[in-house]
């Protein structure tokens, strides 16, 4: 499993390079200390992010969680839209 992973490294250093340069990729970090981390990707669609993570060199070592955000300002304009129509 070691030596897996070991072979995997630069072609996922590489494939997330390519997808930062398409704007793709926005942010990624591991946790210290840990083999988990977080990315932060730019997708038109849940199929669009799907297929980044499945098509990552390391997919079959990895497991992922998706959770969508929101921009916060649109998100607190959309509550005080469900908001004001709650009080009419």
């Amino acid at each position: 499993m070691m030596k897996a992973a070991l072979d995997v490294i630069p072609a996922s250093i590489e494939y997330e390079r390519s997808l930062k340069e398409k704007g793709k990729v926005l942010a990624s970090y591991t946790f210290a200390g840990k083999s988990e981390g977080v990315g932060i990707f730019d997708v038109e669609s849940h199929e669009e992010l799907n297929d980044i993570l499945a098509k990552m060199p390391s997919s079959l070592m990895l497991s992922f969680e998706a959770i969508p955000i929101v921009d916060f300002e649109y998100s607190l304009k959309v509550w005080k839209e469900v908001l004001e129509r709650a009080l009419k």
